[in-house]
């Protein structure tokens, strides 16, 4: 699907694009720690879990919060939709406090509004499909757990493209954001 969805925008660009899509300087999830997250809502119960998450990313990462709200308000059932994203989000806060070693830091890069802008320019100049299949793409090869993670609760729901829009979004701005974090250390 993806070389299907690159095809019309150019060998060029579409090579250049598939390296971004694939560069990413997030922590993999493992399927250790997707079980992981999976028992802590189980045993915490869901609302518990979310007011630690949303109240980490209302600190930490207020815009990628904004857009997974709006993202859940949109698909319908946000507040179902955002235990999805909140464990989307938890699962790759733990593997990056654990590469970190760090528990008391930010573990994600913060999500600037100028990244904001650029996944918005993105999704409008190729469209909310191919952004949505180009990102899962990406997700799917450069971590795999959570592209699973995704794709199970977004089954679970009845707009299966909508949640994983919502998925692909979050994802692709921390990507892009990790990237402009990188970038501007050298």
């Amino acid at each position: 699907m993806l070389s299907a969805s690159l095809a019309t925008y150019g060998s060029e660009q579409a090579s250049s694009e598939r390296k971004t899509l694939l560069m990413s300087f997030l922590p993999h999830v493992s399927e250790l720690t997707r079980e992981r997250i999976a028992r802590e809502f189980d045993d915490l119960g869901p609302e518990a879990c979310m007011a630690e998450i949303v109240e980490g990313m209302r600190r930490d990462n207020p815009e990628l919060l904004q857009m997974a709200q709006k993202c859940a308000d949109d698909v319908g059932e946000a507040p179902k939709v955002m235990v999805g994203f909140g464990m989307f989000y938890r699962a790759l806060a733990f593997e990056a406090v654990v590469a970190l070693g760090h528990p008391t830091m930010s573990p994600l890069p913060r999500v600037a509004p100028e990244t904001r802008e650029k996944i918005v320019r993105e999704i409008d100049e190729h469209g909310a499909e191919a952004f949505t299949f180009r990102s899962m793409d990406s997700l799917e090869k450069t971590n795999p757990e959570l592209m699973q993670m995704a794709h199970q609760f977004a089954a679970r729901n009845q707009d299966y493209l909508g949640v994983m829009q919502g998925f692909a979004l979050l994802h692709r701005s921390l990507v892009v954001q990790s990237g402009a974090d990188r970038s501007s250390l050298h």
